[in-house]
């Protein structure tokens, strides 16, 4: 015999307030403590200052000093330059992959157990 247990409404609300309340930290986080704790960090303005006037994406600079990102672009890039036209769009290949994908979705959440 299965039980199946509710979970209390308490719970419920308890959950989705630490979800917005973490939701909102990261938030307040980037936009106003972090930009405040820079004034503090000794060499963070002259940081700040020179990308900002050699218009850097700092983040994507981070990835051009790994090597393996550098192989991994070029071969993406050759690959993306090479495919034939024919292997875009809603292809037999393309369809009959969404379905085996939902397929193995639907038994391995039927064989879960309750």
């Amino acid at each position: 015999m299965k039980t199946h247990r509710k979970k209390p409404r308490k719970s419920r609300f308890k959950s989705w307030t630490v979800l917005f309340s973490v939701c909102l930290f990261i938030y307040c986080f980037g936009v106003f403590i972090g930009p405040w704790l820079m004034k503090y960090i000794y060499g963070m303005n002259k940081i700040v200052q020179v990308i900002e006037e050699n218009g850097i994406d700092a983040g994507a600079y981070y990835y051009t000093e790994i090597e393996g990102s550098y192989t991994g672009q070029q071969y993406l890039t050759q690959t993306l330059q090479l495919l034939a036209p024919e292997h875009y769009g809603l292809t037999l290949p393309l369809i009959s992959g969404i379905v085996i994908c939902l397929l193995i979705l639907y038994f391995g959440l039927r064989a879960l157990p309750q």
